[in-house]
């Protein structure tokens, strides 16, 4: 897999970074008002995994130097996601290397405004100068919804002393023209940027709690790997539940007023999505009543809910519940609980009795076949 034809563009705000992968034209717009690296680290970044997939070699143009220290986690990087996913193969990288140098000088957390995002920010306001907003990464809207999301989330980390930096690229098409899923590269893409802006401290906002780490594409174990001689890439807010990231960012008005998780919209809260709800629950058994969220759908609605990507969450909300003297909520979330159990219970009979026959006519029924499934950090249990 070839990474070449890097170029740096002035357009009218904006520098645009660009190299082709594999053919596909990987871009970046960073506002003029930051210099950005001239190394090949930000695409070794995005292009390792794709590469491990096809199992084809990564070979950088001789023009874009790589950071020794990078080039040597790539190994170790590739030796952890090959053995959490065999379907990830090693592969060799053939690049000239050379010391990274440093780029802009501070410190910057991402940011999307969502609830893991929120408390980095909120914890490590004293130790970050910046940061970062993305379109491109989650989202792909258009322009005014871009900017409206843009202006109302500088002017919220700007009542802290900080600025943001809005970040635009076509990350999103990249990734997925390989169906791999957006958990599995995440570490990478946002790697990849940290390294293009070359602060010396960068903070990823994490998704798990220690309590159960599973595989990801961004985790305590592989995002740091992503560092090379001036970033220091820092996986951060593991030691949170995420009901315990709602109840510290309930603390600060502003930060409740701006909270953003919705799937479907960077700029509104949908009310009905799962990651609204896993939101608006803790919330309404804390009796916040000031965050942007429509009411809490009546119990009944939340019964039909399918938690089957979020049992963690689940089990947290439950605990809440019932910690907040909330009866009636935590009967229905147990009810979700207990459907989640029995969908297992029949998931691994049909796994290890029926050598996954169910689920194999489940999906030819639903018109989802294998190969239509994002590639995870982990292969399929069936």
């Amino acid at each position: 897999m070839l990474i070449k034809n890097w170029d740096f563009a002035e357009q009218e705000n904006t520098w645009e970074v660009s190299a082709d992968i594999d053919g596909f034209r990987l871009w970046y717009r960073v506002p003029k008002t930051y210099a950005v690296s001239r190394s090949g680290d930000p695409f070794l970044a995005v292009a390792l995994l794709p590469a491990m997939l096809k199992g084809e070699g990564l070979e950088m143009d001789p023009g874009l130097p790589v950071s020794p220290k990078l080039l040597g986690n790539a190994y170790l990087l590739q030796e952890i996601h090959h053995s959490w996913n065999p379907v990830l193969k090693r592969i060799s990288i053939q690049a000239r290397t050379e010391p990274a140098l440093p780029v802009n000088a501070g410190a910057f957390s991402f940011f999307s405004g969502g609830v893991d995002s929120m408390f980095t920010f909120l914890k490590r306001r004293q130790d970050i100068s910046h940061a970062v907003f993305i379109h491109g990464f989650d989202f792909f809207l258009d322009q005014r919804d871009f900017q409206t999301a843009v202006a109302r989330n500088a002017a919220f980390v700007q009542d802290f002393g900080k600025t943001l930096i809005p970040i635009e690229t076509n990350y999103h098409p990249f990734s997925y023209r390989y169906n791999l899923s957006r958990s599995l590269t995440q570490g990478g893409g946002l790697s990849s940027i940290a390294l293009l802006l070359g602060f010396s401290r960068v903070y990823v906002p994490a998704s798990d709690h220690y309590s159960h780490l599973a595989p990801l594409g961004s985790h305590p174990l592989t995002d740091p790997l992503y560092s090379n001689e001036c970033v220091e890439i820092i996986h951060d807010g593991v030691e949170a539940r995420r009901v315990d990231k709602v109840i510290a960012i309930a603390e600060y008005a502003s930060a409740l007023a701006n909270l953003t998780v919705c799937y479907n919209d960077m700029n509104k809260n949908c009310g009905t999505c799962i990651k609204c709800l896993r939101t608006m629950i803790p919330l309404s058994a804390l009796k916040i009543g000031s965050a942007p969220f429509p009411p809490l759908p009546p119990l009944k609605v939340i019964r039909r809910v399918d938690w089957s990507h979020e049992p963690n969450f689940l089990k947290q909300n439950i605990e809440l519940a019932l910690r907040t003297g909330h009866r009636e909520l935590a009967d229905t979330l147990s009810a979700c609980q207990r459907k989640y159990d029995r969908r297992q219970i029949i998931n691994d009979v049909d796994r290890i009795l029926l050598g996954g026959i169910f689920n194999r006519a489940c999906r030819r029924l639903s018109k989802t076949p294998a190969e239509a499934r994002r590639i995870k950090a982990t292969p399929p249990k069936d």
